[in-house]
């Protein structure tokens, strides 16, 4: 089988994303190390996937554990009436949610955050009374949780620079949080390693000439795991799988890839769909997506506020 490498965004530009999706503070000189690229051609590569799109931006998050947060997945069924991107920002108006995308045959995408039952409810409730919605599908999530670490005011001082700079180099958050580089560094590493802070790049799959497309897939769960499955789709299509949200209610996982063209997104759907624990797959194509501040990120900015 050929390789999935697009024509625009090479193999290395899609492993740097998916690097800076996992860390956004790793530094130019790490992934010149694992790559065998200079910093300064790996530096050009980031610069341009900036200013092309691919990364629309960096965000600071709190983890869940932090917040004792869970998150849900779900999908919207619209009428056709709404323009998508109006439709993509009255989702998105609602506190809970964190990011929302529109998808092919009047298929909205939704991830969001909640705290109580209640505020699930509320949230459900929210979505199905929207405009142009004929129905909603909703999945409470299986996500790592990460450590929950008691954030010091030195913690919040480099957060507080972080939160508006996330790949500020060490001197310079050392300057403007009045640290030594070398307790900045020690800090960060207490974030980093405990799992508390994510702090990931916000990458756009449709910015090049890819499609991104979310891959339902529902499993034998009396012959495998979630966990077999991922792993799977992870070694098959290392550039192409990005990200995947597993439901807590049943045996179904929801995949977001990116295609290099429709014929691609087919034989990879009918090659998942062959997989021998695979039941069933369908494959929606995404149109619009965005992202919005979440609940943990709004968290975190009131930690900082008074630092």
């Amino acid at each position: 089988m050929r390789d999935w490498i697009a024509d625009i965004m090479d193999e290395l530009d899609k492993k740097i994303l998916a690097e800076l999706q996992s860390n956004c503070r790793i530094t130019y000189q790490e992934l010149s190390r694992r790559y065998g690229v200079s910093a300064n051609a790996i530096r050009r590569r980031v610069l341009n996937l900036e200013e092309t799109g691919e990364i629309s931006g960096y965000a600071v998050t709190l983890s869940v554990g932090m917040t004792g947060s869970s998150q849900l997945f779900g999908f919207l069924t619209g009428d056709g009436s709404r323009d998508e991107v109006e439709m993509i920002d009255e989702i998105g108006s609602h506190p809970n949610i964190i990011a929302a995308a529109a998808y092919s045959n009047g298929i909205y995408a939704f991830v969001g955050n909640y705290d109580t039952t209640q505020e699930m409810h509320d949230l459900s409730s929210y979505l199905r009374r929207i405009k142009g919605v004929l129905n909603a599908e909703i999945h409470p999530t299986i996500i790592p949780i990460g450590q929950g670490i008691e954030l010091t005011t030195l913690h919040l001082r480099i957060l507080k620079v972080l939160i508006e700079q996330p790949r500020l180099p060490v001197v310079e958050i050392a300057e403007k949080s009045g640290l030594t580089a070398r307790r900045v560094r020690r800090l960060l590493e207490q974030l980093e390693e405990s799992g508390a802070i994510h702090f990931n790049a916000l990458i756009e799959l449709g910015a090049d000439t890819s499609i991104p497309f979310i891959a339902l897939i529902r499993w034998d769960e009396r012959a495998t795991t979630y966990e077999h499955i991922i792993k799977w789709l992870k070694e098959k299509y290392p550039l192409a799988s990005w990200e995947n949200f597993i439901s807590a209610m049943e045996p179904v996982l929801f995949s977001l890839f990116a295609g290099e063209n429709l014929t691609q997104v087919n034989e990879m759907t009918r090659e998942i769909r062959r997989h021998p624990h695979v039941v069933s797959v369908i494959t929606t194509i995404s149109t619009h997506h965005k992202f919005f501040t979440n609940y943990r990120q709004s968290k975190l900015r009131e930690m900082i506020e008074n630092v």
